[in-house]
């Protein structure tokens, strides 16, 4: 097995920031549910169940991390310091997540302030995914390094072990939690909804793993040459694909929620179409900002640390977290506010929020495409992308300005999933590395 001090180190380093990040994040959501729940006269408790748990081993991990290794550390301490951190982060994901399944049937919506059972765990997975593959990605560390160097099968075979053994580790917390549901509470519905859950979870988290482990392969043995790794061509190539399903999906919405549906037959049916698409598009955002941040830290680690293209590349991870946490925090916050303030900031806020959005959106493509240029140098072309993307807003706000709500619509999506695919083709087929200083 692979194995270095380096590694050790920063990898204690992660897991002890990994879990302050943790404990920050609950700590602004439970806030944020309990002044929504306190505003509209609901407040039942500060915090959940799963949100003491991990404020509470949380807070306990660093506190004890604080005193037991203050001050100057020699190498022995040092390396029972970052074991230490190492250890704990795994049992703190361990025990934040069984107390999550073994409390489902304890948590009301009312405590929840009516949002769903797993809100807070999705924002912590999703933005503890982006932070683990940037921190790890930016050390040139694999998440896989024990064992990332075997050959073929070897290697797939641990990474299905561990699949394994993840599912194994979440059935004994659900069935348990779907026991007590069917005993404690004669709830046979709520505990077939657990069960369920484990079956999403399993097969989510495993799906996620095994995607990771599968890029980062494909990159580790692909990594020197003068193209990008496979790994991350293959992660460009999913975000195009999940990118142009949820451009469908999102047409087709607004195709429902922007046309005259009164006229349609079974108008019940429809609405729970529209539901029902309206939901697949909001996973599928998440999904995507997802894969957008493992392909821009994949692209960070291959590109010369320092240059402008690793700025504005981190800039973006920073941003794609940013949005998740301000997406998940929202639907919290618009439960206080009464249909006239809801109103007023579909009208006024929105509106000025949208187009503070698109410069922040512009900024970012100019720089990104001035750094495939600069540092890479990439052929001037990509540069019709910047251009075209500020063609098509120009045109969104003249169509909105003339109703055509769904044209409009159209036309930004259409047009976006362009230049992803311009993008795409670009750095795939790119093709100089040998003459760029890269830092390991």
């Amino acid at each position: 097995m692979f194995q270095d001090e380096r590694i050790d180190a920063e990898c204690g380093k992660i897991y002890s920031r990994g879990i302050l990040l943790s404990v920050l994040l609950t700590l602004i959501y439970a806030l944020s549910r309990t002044a929504t729940l306190f505003m509209k006269d609901e407040f039942h408790g500060f915090f959940t169940y799963t949100e003491a748990v991990i404020l509470i081993l949380g807070v306990g991990i660093l506190l004890f991390g604080a005193i037991r290794f203050h001050g100057n550390c020699d190498e022995r301490m040092l390396f029972e310091k970052h074991t230490f951190y190492r250890n704990a982060g795994k049992v703190f994901v361990i025990v934040a997540l069984g107390a999550y399944i073994l409390t489902i049937p304890f948590t009301t919506q009312e405590m929840l302030g009516g949002q769903p059972h797993n809100h807070l765990l999705l924002l912590l997975e999703s933005v503890g995914f982006l932070y683990l593959v940037y921190s790890f990605k930016t050390k040139g560390i694999n998440i896989n390094y024990g064992f990332i160097a075997e050959d073929g099968w070897k290697y797939y075979s641990r990474v299905f072990m561990n699949i394994g053994a993840l599912c194994l580790g979440l059935f004994p917390p659900f069935v348990l939690s779907a026991s007590w549901a069917l005993v404690l509470h004669e709830s046979p519905a709520l505990a077939l909804a657990i069960l369920l859950a484990y079956i999403e979870s399993a097969i989510w988290l495993s799906a996620e793993y095994f995607f990771v482990s599968f890029i980062e392969k494909a990159s580790y043995d692909t990594a020197e040459g003068e193209r990008f790794a496979l790994g991350t061509r293959i992660s460009m190539l999913v975000c195009l694909t999940v990118e142009f399903i949820f451009c469908v999906l999102y047409c087709v919405y607004a195709y429902f929620v922007t046309g005259d549906i009164s006229s349609v037959p079974s108008i019940g049916e429809w609405g729970t179409v529209i539901e029902v698409v309206s939901r697949l598009n909001l996973q599928l955002e998440r999904l995507l900002a997802l894969l957008t941040g493992l392909t821009v830290c994949h692209i960070i680690s291959q590109i010369k640390k320092g240059a402008l293209l690793d700025k504005v590349c981190r800039i973006e991870v920073w941003i794609l977290s940013l949005m998740l946490v301000e997406s998940t925090l929202t639907p919290i916050w618009y439960r206080v506010l009464s249909e006239e303030a809801l109103r007023h900031l579909a009208v006024s806020v929105n509106t000025w929020m949208g187009y503070l959005s698109l410069v922040v959106s512009w900024t970012m493509w100019f720089l990104f495409l001035r750094a495939l240029v600069k540092d890479l140098g990439v052929s001037r072309m990509v540069w019709a992308i910047f251009l075209s993307d500020v063609a098509v807003h120009i045109a969104h706000i003249f169509l909105v300005s003339q109703n055509m709500l769904c044209a409009a619509t159209y036309a930004v999506r259409i047009v976006q999933l362009a230049e992803l695919v311009l993008l795409t083709v670009v750095l795939w087929r790119y093709r100089g590395f040998e003459g760029v200083e890269t830092e390991s």
